[in-house]
């Protein structure tokens, strides 16, 4: 596919065609056919018995879009998160692993995409940054890798993207930086040369027993997307205001990631009221 390349794949939404899913190959976007999502892809795979590599590779619609117009929003074309449930954000489980175990993060409705806001709590909220996920769909008990992508979480929100890599064996190294701006200033900035002891695929294999152990977490049709930063990029944790920028690059993810923080509006205690 492209030459051998790695495959990349970004979610995209358009305000007349809806949501579709593209493959990368350098500065084009490649819609594809018959399905408007990774994850319907990623089942069709299951069930056909391809690799996912080789089912997009051969779904190309011939529709072509400027990579560098839609990553800079130029276009009315906007990002969706690199992975999610397209019908039903409820069956998307987000975990985050913690230097103390796994954590619950949310369901599908608390990612954002690149270019969208990422609201935290005021004042003086901190967000996880460099993170790394893992996103993944459960056919009949069995979790299926779909592939990675650079992210950032905040306290109750998470960016992911803009880019899914479905090649998930590269190296142990990763090399990128992350900065911060306010009022058009660099803040803060980390460069990120990270040599892990194995590849990140062997690690993933490593850690991904403990979060499918439960029953619970293998549903059929499921998705779930598993931060796991904490045990390969050791992420930093500045506090960010409204209006602050954060931009992540990472060479071996795609194209950098742009977030901007949002005040996140107070939320109304709920009480349930007996039926």
């Amino acid at each position: 596919m492209f030459g051998g390349v790695v495959t990349r794949l970004v979610q995209l939404s358009h305000p007349e065609e809806g949501r579709r899913a593209a493959l990368v190959n350098r500065n084009e976007l490649h819609l594809l056919a018959t399905y408007r999502s990774v994850y319907q892809f990623a089942l069709a795979a299951v069930d056909t018995g391809w690799t996912l590599r080789d089912l997009l590779g051969a779904d190309l619609s011939g529709v072509v879009l400027d990579y560098d117009q839609v990553h800079s929003l130029e276009t009315p074309w906007r990002f969706l998160p690199a992975f999610d449930h397209p019908r039903e954000p409820g069956s998307c489980l987000v975990a985050g692993l913690t230097y103390s175990g796994w954590e619950y993060r949310g369901s599908g409705e608390s990612l954002t995409a690149h270019g969208e806001p990422l609201p935290v709590p005021e004042p003086g909220g901190a967000i996880r940054v460099p993170e790394i996920a893992a996103a993944y769909v459960i056919d009949d008990g069995a979790p299926r890798r779909v592939g990675v992508a650079g992210g950032i979480c905040g306290p109750h929100f998470s960016v992911l993207g803009p880019e899914l890599i479905v090649d998930s064996n590269f190296g142990a190294e990763l090399k990128g930086s992350v900065r911060l701006r306010r009022d058009g200033r660099e803040l803060w900035n980390r460069t990120l040369r990270q040599e892990a002891s194995v590849p990140v695929v062997d690690l993933l294999t490593a850690i991904e027993p403990e979060h499918f152990r439960r029953a619970g977490h293998r549903s059929r049709g499921s998705a779930h997307i598993c931060f796991f930063g904490s045990k390969l990029l050791a992420p930093d944790a500045p506090q960010v205001e409204d209006r602050d920028e954060v931009v992540l690059e990472f060479g071996e993810l795609g194209r950098s990631l742009r977030a901007a923080i949002q005040a996140e509006e107070a939320v109304m205690p709920v009480t349930a009221r007996p039926l």
